[in-house]
């Protein structure tokens, strides 16, 4: 009974696990428009050159909570590491809006909800760190307090 139970639950966990896995988030063809600038942000722009995208929302407490560690590693890594924030707005007055209250200095796209979609975002903050053949290397799901500390560390291991 105890070897029943045993493969039953083995079989069970084999099935679980096997299910969908999550998908790998990635740059390709990705293109966002520009809150600031006229036309699009084309990933492809930037081979060669590492990648932090923030995906957010004007609305979202927690993304604003983002927002200075953002500021810090823009301002440490901005000449090596392209940073940029991209809003699940439609529109850009809003995130213009929240960029001016919360003087936020890296490059700000909007209507980013198809490009989060096929990378895999279901909530938000959701961050991902792309290094220079834009792999994603590591994935943040919400809002972290030591996200300064955080995005530094991997920062470094992909310069």
């Amino acid at each position: 009974m105890k070897k029943l139970f045993l493969t039953a639950l083995l079989a069970a966990f084999t099935v679980a696990c096997s299910a969908r896995l999550p998908e790998v988030p990635t740059l390709k063809n990705t293109s966002i428009p520009q809150v600031n600038e006229n036309g699009l942000w084309v990933a492809e722009d930037y081979a060669n050159k590492p990648v932090l995208v923030v995906f957010m929302g004007s609305w979202c407490p927690w993304c604003k909570r983002t927002m200075p560690a953002l500021n810090a590693i823009q301002e440490k890594y901005g000449d090596k590491l392209e940073i940029v924030g991209a809003f699940m707005d439609t529109t850009p007055g809003p995130v213009k809006d929240v960029l001016a209250e919360y003087d936020l200095h890296v490059k700000a796209l909007f209507n980013a909800g198809e490009a989060g979609e096929g990378m895999g975002v279901s909530g938000i903050p959701y961050t991902v760190l792309f290094d220079k053949k834009h792999r994603a290397v590591k994935v943040w799901e919400g809002y972290n307090p030591d996200f300064e500390t955080e995005f530094d560390k991997q920062v470094k291991r992909v310069l």
